[in-house]
Formats: C-alpha cells, sequence, structure tokens
C-alpha cells in the first residue's frame, strides 16, 4: 500500500504544533512559583523557656538600699522575634533609717539588644506605724545575668518616713534555680498540616490541568 507522505505531513503539521503549544501551556511559571513557595515558607522550630531565681541588687538614689528577692522569666528563643518577661518580687532594706520596703514588679524585653521596661509598686515602713506607698515606671539594660534599673517613684503616705527614694538606679544579679524548656510542637503541627493540605491541592490542580490538556489533545486529533 503507497503512502502518501505529504498528506500525512500536511496533517501532522498541524497537530504536532498544536502538541506543543498544550506542553508549553501545561508547564506555566505559576507551577514553578508553586514550587518555590514551598521553599519560601520553612518551619521554624520555636523555643520556649521557663525559669525561676533569686535576686540580690544594690539601690542608689537618696538613700541607699541593698535588695533580695526572686523574679521569674518567661522567655521565647528564636531566630524571629526573640523576647522574654519578667515577674519581680523583692525587699528592700536601709540601715540608716531603718525602712524596710516590699516590691512587685513586670518588665519585658523585645529583641536582642533592646532596653528592659516595666514597672513596679512598693510599700515602705519604718517600723513605727509610719508608712508609704509608691507606684512607677522603670527603664533598664540587661545583660549576661546584670539587670541595670533606673526607676522613678511616685510616693503618697506619712511624711514622716525618711528614706524612700524617689529616682534611684538599681544594679541586680539573677542566680537561676529552675530552667526548664519546651518546644512549640503544636504550632509546628500545624504548620505541617496546613503545608501538607496546600500540597494535597495544588497536586489535584495539576491533575485537573493534565486531565483538561489531554482532552485538548484528543478533541484536536479528532477533529484531524
Amino acid at each position: 500500500m503507497k503512502i502518501n507522505w505529504c498528506l500525512l505531513l500536511l496533517i501532522g503539521l498541524p497537530v504536532l504544533t498544536q502538541a506543543q503549544y498544550t506542553y508549553t501551556s501545561f508547564t506555566p511559571n505559576s507551577y514553578l512559583n508553586k514550587q518555590e513557595d514551598y521553599s519560601a515558607s520553612p518551619v521554624l522550630p520555636k523555643l520556649y523557656q521557663r525559669n525561676i531565681g533569686a535576686i540580690v541588687g544594690l539601690q542608689r538614689g537618696r538613700s541607699t538600699f541593698i535588695e533580695l528577692g526572686g523574679e521569674a522569666h518567661w522567655r521565647k528563643i528564636g531566630l524571629k522575634k526573640p523576647y522574654i518577661y519578667g515577674a519581680t518580687a523583692n525587699l528592700e532594706y536601709n540601715f540608716g533609717h531603718h525602712i524596710i520596703g516590699y516590691k512587685a514588679g513586670m518588665w519585658m524585653k523585645h529583641g536582642r539588644v533592646n532596653l528592659t521596661y516595666g514597672g513596679n509598686i512598693s510599700y515602705y515602713t519604718d517600723f513605727n506605724d509610719n508608712n508609704q506607698f509608691g507606684i512607677g515606671p522603670a527603664v533598664g539594660f540587661r545583660l549576661l545575668g546584670f539587670h541595670f534599673i533606673n526607676g522613678y517613684n511616685f510616693l503618697i503616705g506619712d511624711k514622716d518616713v525618711k528614706g524612700p527614694n524617689t529616682l534611684y538606679v538599681t544594679l541586680r544579679y539573677y542566680f537561676p534555680i529552675d530552667n526548664k524548656f519546651t518546644w512549640d510542637k503544636k504550632n509546628n503541627d500545624r504548620q505541617k498540616a496546613k503545608r501538607k493540605k496546600a500540597r494535597a491541592k495544588q497536586k489535584r490542580q495539576r491533575e485537573n490541568d493534565t486531565n483538561k490538556d489531554g482532552k485538548k489533545l484528543l478533541d484536536i486529533f479528532r477533529k484531524n
């Protein structure tokens, strides 16, 4: 049987051209972008730390106080947006005026070398039924267990209480006693499940695109 090669060439050329176009449209840039999305948002582990310890410090202002107490820290350790929150409870004592004070406060630090910001409430007595109450802000810098604080007390109460500082600076040192580290496993599991769901959705989309392109090829051959 004699084959008319020219006729086959004329029929096959449009088919091959359309098939090449279909193959090209089957690998769009959006598919490549989807592949890049996997590496664009990696699941980064988050480590959380909670520790409790003791503090000892020296406070200087109009009077000199020694400080003894405890402190608790809640910290997020990570490459992105680390932070630390602290809660302090301590007593202050001045030997010259025989004044004792009790102070509770909180502070926070965001970033790696940023300042600490917080506030305190305090109570002072001279053991002679004279009392003062205070509240005020505090700003500091913390490094390697040392915490340098500059604060101010707004005091109300008996004027006979001599000794409590209004403007003061304090240098404290923190001794950790109990440390606990935990990984943010729940958040990592949520992120992994979300990424798995996105991959499954993209896979179904690619399969649908493949089926559509196959139908287009079949329609082309049927027409020819």
